[in-house]
């Protein structure tokens, strides 16, 4: 569900200016005005759009039963986009300002983020259980 829910908040606003709102992957793309361009630009572009590719490969691992290294993944998943989400929603909503961070994105993708990694770091501490049977005893 954390997986899911942080993807979401990535298409919710992240940036408002006057009227308008922009998602994250808007904002990025705004990259330019930043002084983000050329490698450094590329890098922090392809590492956010591939956010939704790693979801889904942890979401593929864990159905097929690889749920310690899905739990690797997803982990990765959440600290990318919890970090980003939390300098976003610690910089916070600036009311009345003409340009600012509109919290909903951040604040959606950060709840998502924390609750993937809960979910990994449960998945990984958990003792994989296994009956064993003895002759002529309870399993």
């Amino acid at each position: 569900m954390g997986l899911v829910t942080s993807i979401a908040g990535t298409f919710l606003p992240w940036l408002k200016s006057g009227s308008t709102t922009r998602d994250s992957y808007q904002v990025l793309s705004l990259r330019d005005l930043a002084g983000l361009d050329g490698v450094a630009g590329g890098v922090v572009t392809s590492i956010w759009v591939g956010l939704t590719p790693l979801a889904m490969i942890a979401a593929a691992l864990y159905v097929v039963r690889f749920p310690r290294i899905a739990a690797c993944v997803a982990l990765l998943f959440g600290t990318i986009s919890g970090t980003v989400a939390l300098v976003a929603t610690v910089q916070g909503d600036s009311k009345g300002a003409l340009v600012g961070i509109s919290i909903s994105g951040p604040i959606t993708t950060l709840a998502g983020a924390v609750l993937t990694i809960v979910g990994a770091i449960t998945v990984l501490t958990s003792t994989r259980r296994s009956a064993v049977r003895t002759p002529g005893g309870n399993p």
